[in-house]
């Protein structure tokens, strides 16, 4: 499985780890009704390849302990690496990892 889906205080989050990624990102994302006022992603309901929307931008703090960023559309469990990545990501396509 290249994510999973755990459901906090009847909010549903999706996890996943991009390839070269050393912690997941978990977000909140809409497994029923419409994103109208819901503050969360848009999924495709695919644990193995996930699509959501909009893109996702994170922020972490690299194995150098520097603080950057990175941003990616998440398409059929391809992350696909926007030019503003601050991590030198810019263009790659990382897949995901798996995830337990």
């Amino acid at each position: 499985m290249k994510a999973k889906l755990e459901n906090r205080q009847g909010v549903d989050y999706l996890t996943f780890k991009p390839e070269g990624m050393e912690f997941p990102t978990t977000i909140p994302v809409i497994t029923k009704g419409s994103r109208n006022k819901a503050n969360a992603w848009t999924w495709n309901g695919s644990l193995e390849s996930p699509t959501v929307r909009p893109s996702v931008r994170t922020k972490y703090t690299n194995i150098d302990g520097v603080a950057t960023e990175i941003h990616y559309w998440l398409n059929d469990g391809i992350c696909d690496c926007l030019g503003d990545c601050k991590d030198g990501n810019s263009g790659k396509k990382l897949p995901l990892q798996e995830c337990y």
